[in-house]
């Protein structure tokens, strides 16, 4: 009886909601690829010793990747699930698209950031 008072969308909204939301879901892989790169280039920068030492067997590099890799997959699967979660049950509503909009915009931003550092 509860579907009786919900609107009816289209087949386009479902469709260019759930592109969309697969769209920031391709997208924050790679946000997750680049924002990991970012942080090892850049403390790789102010500790260079530590390549010659990784090489050896002897870095921090595997301890460092770990504890990049963690809260970004966590943020990741957060931007997958939640995603998904928030645009089935607000479908067509404004709020979910200015949702989408911002979390494309996040994601576009980090990977521009990510050309330059």
């Amino acid at each position: 009886m509860d579907n009786i008072l919900e609107p009816k969308h289209s087949p386009q909204v479902y469709g260019l909601a759930y592109g969309l939301w697969l769209l920031t879901s391709i997208l924050s892989v790679l946000v997750f690829i680049a924002g990991r790169e970012m942080i090892i280039r850049s403390y790789t920068r102010f500790f260079p010793w530590e390549v010659v030492r990784f090489q050896t067997g002897q870095g921090s590099f595997s301890l460092l990747n770990i504890l990049i890799s963690l809260p970004l997959a966590a943020l990741m699967i957060t931007i997958i699930i939640g995603g998904f979660e928030y645009q089935h049950r607000s479908m067509g509503q404004p709020h979910a698209w200015v949702w989408l909009a911002r979390t494309l915009a996040l994601e576009c931003g980090f990977l521009l950031l990510a050309l330059y550092i």
